[in-house]
């Protein structure tokens, strides 16, 4: 098979940084969104304060339905931004891989996984692996997918350790990552610790691989920018000097808008992973799967409609998206930050693109109070950003229309 052409597509280095200075790049979203004024320009007017950061990518497929990508990028790798969950997306194919990897013991996402002691001492950790909810990598998957559970996060943290999750990534290509910490309670030397961690067979319950301890003796820690946000962090009662983010995991929203692209395009993979098809279609299904199309466990509906994790889609309801949408993604939301890295597809009229987008909504700057406008400004931006693009995709004019493959969104996993 002769080798893909690549259509105008934009990447520097490893597509973690983009052109800082105003380019014809900047200026096509420039002019999306400025023919909507009464959507964007109250967050453009100051999107310095707002940090923020939007990847746009056009799809045009040729003759053998093989995709060939156009980039455009606004305000990029300008200023620090905390990732939050989007970590989840990149921790998920590296342990997927490295149980591939696992040559002289068959185990797979399917087996059992327990964690052998607790690095940190959380006690709500502890409580939820009691509940065996996360018996296998799949459904540890599945719920970080679904829902960004933050506790199912933390087994496959101990199961790639510090020091490889780091190493692989930069393999990988995705250069900006470090990867510094749990979701648990952990100080920065805890976090250096991965405890041990057992694969069993779940048929019979036979021990199938054992991963001894690991340790890692560098301290990673998020360099080359200010990592300082806010004017306090709230701490109980007291109100506590900004926080500084130095020690919190970091990826690049360039990085993450390119792994979006590399998982749902694979043969476009620089650097490629050593992963089966029947691994990227699981991550597939799960990144465009609803939480009420989930059967273990099951998800309310009212708790969970259809954007609750899809920061970009729009209802056709109070809580359900179009019959013939699908998006691919992953959110972060914390302390104001608000990420989504998505694949955007419209079945019925041949529309596909992958958008990615930043902000930061904490008007007090006091850290930890819970009181962001997530709803007054950063959900209104991200849907309208979308509708709009969706809108220019779906009348611009594209010689061949995408094929899309049958999808399967039946849970398979319990």
């Amino acid at each position: 098979m002769a080798p893909l052409r690549f259509f105008a597509l934009v990447i520097m280095s490893s597509f973690s940084f983009f052109a800082c200075a105003q380019s014809a790049d900047g200026d096509v979203l420039r002019q999306i969104i400025g023919q909507h004024p009464e959507h964007f320009d109250s967050v453009l007017a100051k999107k310095e304060y707002y940090r923020l950061q939007i990847i746009y990518t056009q799809v045009d497929r040729d003759e053998n339905n093989q995709p060939h990508l156009n980039s455009y990028a606004l305000d990029t790798g300008k200023c620090f931004y905390y990732c939050a969950s989007m970590i989840k997306l990149l921790e998920i194919p590296l342990a997927m891989e490295k149980i591939n990897r696992v040559k002289n013991f068959p185990v797979s996402i399917y087996d059992s996984i327990v964690i052998s002691g607790d690095a940190c001492g959380d006690q709500n950790e502890a409580a939820y692996r009691k509940r065996g909810n996360f018996s296998t990598p799949a459904q540890l998957i599945k719920e970080m997918l679904l829902v960004s559970n933050n506790h199912a996060f933390n087994p496959l943290y101990d199961f790639l350790g510090q020091h490889y999750f780091n190493d692989r990534a930069h393999q990988l290509g995705y250069g900006s990552a470090v990867v510094c910490n749990r979701f648990a309670g952990c100080d920065t030397f805890q976090n250096r610790i991965g405890s041990a961690v057992i694969f069993y067979d779940r048929t019979n319950s036979k021990l199938k691989y054992l991963q001894e301890n690991s340790f890692n003796r560098d301290q990673p820690k998020v360099t080359g920018m200010n990592t300082v946000v806010g004017k306090g962090f709230l701490n109980g009662p007291n109100v506590d000097p900004p926080k500084d983010f130095c020690y919190n995991n970091y990826i690049s929203l360039g990085d993450l808008h390119r792994l979006v692209i590399n998982l749902t395009f694979p043969q476009l993979q620089q650097v490629k992973m050593d992963m089966a098809p029947a691994d990227y279609s699981f991550i597939h299904k799960y990144m465009g799967m609803y939480p009420r199309e989930s059967v273990a466990p099951v998800y309310d509906v009212t708790q969970y409609p259809d954007n609750k994790m899809k920061f970009f889609l729009s209802l056709v309801d109070s809580f359900h998206a179009s019959k013939n949408v699908r998006v691919f993604n992953k959110v972060g939301l914390a302390y104001g930050f608000v990420t989504d890295c998505s694949y955007f597809v419209d079945t019925l009229n041949k529309v596909e693109f992958f958008l990615s987008c930043s902000m930061y909504v904490n008007r007090d700057e006091i850290l930890n109070d819970g009181i962001y406008e997530y709803e007054l400004t950063a959900f209104p931006f991200f849907r309208n950003l979308c509708t709009h693009i969706y809108n220019r995709e779906r009348a611009r004019p594209r010689k061949y229309l995408p094929v899309f493959e049958p999808w399967d969104f039946t849970d398979s996993v319990f």
